[in-house]
């Protein structure tokens, strides 16, 4: 009986001091990503949606602003068209709140809407979530990640988790919410279908066999040579 709570003693010492080193050992290795914002490279991801128009909205919502200003958000929208990107934010606690803290900008918003609407935007979808090769490593990188777990147990003792969280309710964005709010422009993406000019591109789009091919993939049966 004394062996017995001897064995068991012990290893729940070495199982304590496992876990207090496995989260030291996070804590450095993740501290500086937790300011990083999430990166897309264009080379390698030749599918993925560039936002090729987003700059042009940007630039034509807010005259006052730069190029400069635009890249500073770009990161923080690529994981609307990058299903990795995005479950990067899923196994971070710190970089997904701060993510939402950037994405609940009514500029970004703006964005997502107008960006939202283009047929360029509906063959990444379409080509991102029929990539199964790309959906199921998109999961690993959360379900069987170890660090994605210890990310979530070390990310709540993280100050600046809770400088996002704040973000979100800072004054500050509510204010600029009033005053985009009270511009007809962030709304326009809204009643855009009312315009002619609206359909054309689309159309074509949504009657193009090629636009849908990539779902038809999924039940083609392979060839054997």
């Amino acid at each position: 009986m004394k062996n017995w709570k001897i064995g068991i003693a012990t290893v729940a010492a070495t199982l304590s001091l496992a876990m207090s080193a496995a989260i030291a050992q996070a804590q450095e290795a993740t501290a500086p990503a937790a300011a990083q914002t999430p990166v897309a490279d264009s080379q390698q991801q030749p599918k993925e949606h560039k936002f090729e128009k987003a700059l042009q909205y940007y630039l034509e919502y807010n005259p006052d602003k730069t190029a400069e200003d635009f890249e500073k958000l770009r990161p923080w929208l690529k994981p609307f068209s990058d299903v990795e990107l995005m479950a990067d934010m899923m196994a971070d606690p710190r970089t997904l709140m701060e993510w939402m803290n950037q994405i609940s900008e009514p500029e970004a918003v703006y964005l997502m809407m107008k960006c939202s609407q283009e047929p360029v935007m509906w063959d990444t979808w379409m080509n991102g979530m029929t990539d199964t090769n790309k959906l199921f490593g998109a999961m690993g990188r959360v379900l069987v990640n170890p660090d994605a777990y210890v990310n979530w147990v070390v990310g709540w003792f993280d100050t600046n988790l809770y400088k996002s969280m704040a973000g979100m309710m800072d004054p500050r964005k509510l204010v600029r919410w009033g005053e985009h709010g009270m511009r007809s422009e962030f709304y326009s993406p809204m009643y855009a279908f009312l315009k002619p000019d609206y359909y054309p591109e689309r159309s074509d789009w949504l009657f193009d066999p090629q636009s849908f091919q990539p779902m038809l993939n999924i039940f083609a049966i392979p060839q054997i040579n």
